[in-house]
C-alpha cells in the first residue's frame, strides 16, 4: 500500500473523505477554463496540462486504491497496470509543476540557465523506474496485494526535488520578478512540500490531491484567470495578452503576422458623443472581430487601437478589405449610429525581427499616430517607419530618464545690448541627452513632452535650473540682467501656472525682475487662456517677451492688449530683411518702439547681420555670431 511500510500488506482501508470535493472543485475549475477564450501561450498550455495530469492521477489513484483493498478478486495483472499508471501520472504531476514554475520566468523574458537545461533528466530517471519496475519491483510488488519495494521513496523524492528546483530558479530571478509573482511561486513550492509531508505522516488518507488542487487554485488565481487578459469592451484580449503572445512568438521563433489599426479622430469622437456610446460601439467592433476572423486572435489595446494577430501567414489585404467593407458602414449603439474610419499599421515579426517590447511599443506609437489623422484609409507599414518608431522610444526613454533623475540640462545663449555691444542678458534653452551623451534635437523631445504631458514638469526643472544658476553666481560680474525662459503653450493648460512659478522663485530666494518669461506666437491663438494666464503670472511680477513674432499669427492690436516688454523677431524674418532691404521690418520696429517695446532679433550669424538690425533700432541682438547656445559652466568661463 501506497505509504506505508513495505511489510504492510496493501488491503489496509483508505480514507477517500479528500478526494471527492477536491475532485468536484477540480472538475468546476476546468469547466470555466474551457469556456473562456485562451491565450496560446506556453503558460496556459502548461496549466492545461496540470489540469489533465491531475485529473488522470487521482483517477488512476483512487482506482488503484480500490483494486488493492480488494485484491483477492482481481488479476494480478490488472493490480499492476493501474499502480503503474498511478506512479507515472504523479511523477509527471510534480514534474508539470516545475514546468509551469519556468512558464512563467520565460513568460518573464527571463533567460533560460543551466538549471533549465538538466532538471528533465530525473524526470526521465523517475518515468524509466516506473516501466522497468515490472521486472524489478523497485517501486512495488504484486504479491499477496500490493506491496512498497525499496525505491518507494523515490515518490516523495520527485516531488521535493522539483519543489526545490522551482524554489531555486524564483530565488536565482526574485529581482526580475514582481513581488506578487515571487510570493505566489514560493507559496506553490511550499503547499506543494507540505503536502508531500503530510501524505508521508498520514498514508491512509488521500490527502495530497487536496494540496494539489490548492496549488492549482493559487496558478489560476495568480496567473492565468482568463478575465486578467480579456478587455473589459468585449470578449477579445487586451494589451497584456498582446504583450505577452508576441513575446512568446519572439522567444520561440514562431513566425506571426499583425493587422493594427485604430479608429480615426478617437479621442474627439468620445468627447462628441460620450463616453457610454463609444464604449458601447467598442464593444459591438470587438464582437463583429471575433465573429468575422475566427482563426486569428483579436486584441482590444486601448484608446480606439485594435490588433488581428494570425500566425499561419493569413492574407492581411483580405482581412483589411473586409474591414473597410465593414466601417464603411454604421455602427448601431444603444442611443444611434456612428460612423467611423480607420487606418492601419502592418507588422510580420519574422522580417522585423526585433524583440516583442519594442515591436509592441512601436505598434502603439504608430496607433496612436493614426488615430490622430483624418486621411480616408490612411496606413502604413511597419517596417518602413520602424527606424523612425525606434528613435521615439529612445528619446521617450531619455526624457522620462531625465524628468525622474532632473538630469535635463540648460545651456544659455547670450543677448547683446547694442548700444554697448556688451551682453546683456541670457536665454535659457533646454537640452537633453541619448543614452550616448549626444544631443537631442529639442523640437523633437519638447513635442513629445508636450504629446505625452510632460511638458509642465519640464519647463518647472528648467526654471529650478535658471533659479539654482541665479541664486550660485554674481550675476552682476556676469553681466547678465535678467534670464529669459521659455513657456511652452501646452503649459497655459496648466492653470495653477502662476502660482508653482512664483512658489519655485521663492523656494531659491530669486527676485522677479530676474526671469523673464518667453510665449511664442502659436500661443495666442486662444485670446481668454492667455489673457488669464498672463495676467496671473504678471501680477506675481514676471515680464513678457513676445517670441518668434512674424512666423504666426499675431497682429500688432492684438499684442497691445498683453503687458509684453520686449518683442523677438523671428530669425526669417531677419535673414529675409538682410537679404532684401525692404521698409516692412524698419516700420514694424518703429511701431513697435513708439508702443515702449524693446526690440531683439534672433539669428544674427554676421557682423553685417548685427550692424544692419542695429540701424533700423533694435535693442538686442541674439545669434551664432556672439556665441551658440552653451552650458552654464562655459557660459560663466566666457564672462572672465
Amino acid at each position: 500500500m501506497k505509504g506505508l511500510p513495505p511489510e504492510r500488506v496493501a488491503h489496509a482501508k483508505m480514507n477517500y473523505s479528500f478526494i471527492v470535493p477536491s475532485m468536484l472543485v477540480l472538475l468546476v475549475i476546468m469547466g470555466y477554463y474551457f469556456f473562456r477564450p485562451r491565450l496560446p501561450i506556453r503558460l496556459n498550455r502548461s496549466f492545461l496540462a496540470i489540469l489533465v495530469i491531475d485529473i488522470f492521477t487521482e483517477l488512476f489513484e483512487c482506482i488503484s486504491y480500490r483494486l488493492n483493498e480488494t485484491w483477492p478478486a482481481h488479476d494480478p495483472r490488472l493490480l499492476g497496470a493501474f499502480n503503474l499508471l498511478f506512479y507515472f501520472f504523479f511523477f509527471s504531476r510534480s514534474y508539470m509543476f516545475f514546468v509551469f514554475t519556468i512558464s512563467v520566468l520565460d513568460a518573464r523574458s527571463i533567460g533560460r540557465s543551466e538549471l533549465h537545461r538538466y532538471v528533465p533528466a530525473p524526470f526521465f530517471g523517475f518515468a524509466l523506474t516506473v516501466l522497468v519496475n515490472p521486472l524489478t519491483g523497485w517501486l512495488f510488488t504484486i504479491e499477496n496485494g500490493c506491496r512498497n519495494g525499496p525505491l518507494y521513496w523515490l515518490i516523495y523524492a520527485c516531488g521535493g526535488s522539483y519543489a526545490l528546483f522551482s524554489l531555486m530558479a524564483v530565488y536565482r530571478h526574485r529581482r526580475e520578478l514582481t513581488a506578487h509573482e515571487v510570493i505566489s511561486l514560493t507559496a506553490i513550492q511550499l503547499v506543494l512540500l507540505v503536502g508531500l509531508f503530510v501524505r508521508f505522516l498520514v498514508p491512509t488518507f488521500v490527502v495530497m490531491n487536496t494540496f494539489c488542487l490548492m496549488v492549482i487554485i493559487i496558478i489560476f488565481i495568480s496567473f492565468l484567470n482568463p478575465d486578467l487578459y480579456l478587455s473589459e469592451r468585449g470578449y477579445v484580449y487586451n494589451l497584456p495578452a498582446f504583450q505577452a503572445l508576441l513575446s512568446e512568438c519572439y522567444r520561440r521563433c514562431r513566425p506571426c503576422r499583425i493587422l493594427g489599426f485604430a479608429l480615426q479622430n478617437y479621442n474627439e469622437h468620445r468627447e462628441i458623443f460620450g463616453g457610454k456610446q463609444m464604449d458601447d460601439a467598442l464593444t459591438r467592433i470587438n464582437r463583429w472581430l471575433t465573429d468575422s476572423f475566427p482563426e486569428l486572435s483579436a486584441y482590444y489595446l486601448r484608446n480606439g487601437c485594435f490588433a488581428l494577430v494570425g500566425q499561419n501567414c493569413p492574407d492581411l489585404f483580405a482581412i483589411r478589405k473586409k474591414l473597410r467593407e465593414r466601417f464603411a458602414g454604421a455602427w448601431k449603439t444603444g442611443v444611434g449610429e456612428l460612423r467611423l474610419n480607420v487606418s492601419f499599421v502592418e507588422a510580420d515579426m519574422e522580417v522585423l525581427d526585433c524583440p516583442a517590447d519594442r515591436m509592441v511599443n512601436t505598434l502603439m506609437i504608430s496607433l496612436d499616430d493614426l488615430s490622430r489623422v483624418s486621411e480616408p484609409d490612411a496606413s502604413l507599414s511597419l517596417s518602413d517607419s520602424i527606424e523612425e518608431i525606434n528613435q521615439k522610444l529612445i528619446i521617450r526613454r531619455c526624457l522620462e530618464r531625465a524628468l525622474e533623475q532632473d538630469e535635463l540640462e540648460v545651456f544659455l545663449q547670450p543677448l547683446v545690448d547694442c548700444a554697448t555691444g556688451k551682453r546683456i542678458a541670457a536665454e535659457a534653452l533646454v537640452r537633453l541627452r541619448d543614452e550616448e551623451g549626444k544631443l537631442i534635437r529639442p523640437d523633437l523631445f519638447i513635442t513629445m513632452a508636450e504629446q505625452e504631458g510632460h511638458i509642465v514638469q519640464l519647463g518647472e526643472q528648467v526654471l529650478s535650473k535658471v533659479c539654482r544658476f541665479i541664486r550660485d553666481n554674481d550675476m552682476d560680474a556676469i553681466g547678465v540682467r535678467w534670464i529669459n525662459v521659455n513657456l511652452s503653450p501646452v503649459q497655459f493648460m496648466a492653470r495653477d501656472i502662476p502660482a508653482r512659478f512664483a512658489a519655485i522663485l521663492k523656494e531659491y530666494g530669486v527676485s522677479e525682475e530676474m526671469i523673464h518669461l518667453e510665449i511664442t506666437e502659436q500661443s495666442m491663438i486662444d485670446f481668454s487662456l492667455l489673457r488669464d494666464q498672463i495676467t496671473g503670472l504678471h501680477e506675481n511680477g514676471f515680464e513678457f517677451s513676445l517670441d518668434d513674432y512674424g512666423s504666426g499669427y499675431s497682429n500688432l492690436s492684438r499684442v497691445r492688449q498683453y503687458p509684453f516688454t520686449n518683442i523677438k523677431i523671428d530669425m526669417e524674418v531677419v535673414r529675409n530683411y538682410c537679404r532684401d532691404r525692404d521698409l516692412l521690418l524698419p516700420a514694424l520696429v518703429q511701431a513697435f518702439k513708439k508702443m515702449n517695446l524693446s526690440i531683439t532679433a534672433e539669428g544674427i550669424e554676421t557682423a553685417e547681420m548685427a550692424g544692419a538690425l542695429k540701424e533700423i533700432g533694435c535693442d538686442y541682438l541674439q545669434g551664432y555670431y556672439f556665441s551658440r547656445p552653451v552650458p552654464m559652466t562655459e557660459f560663466l568661463a566666457q564672462a572672465v
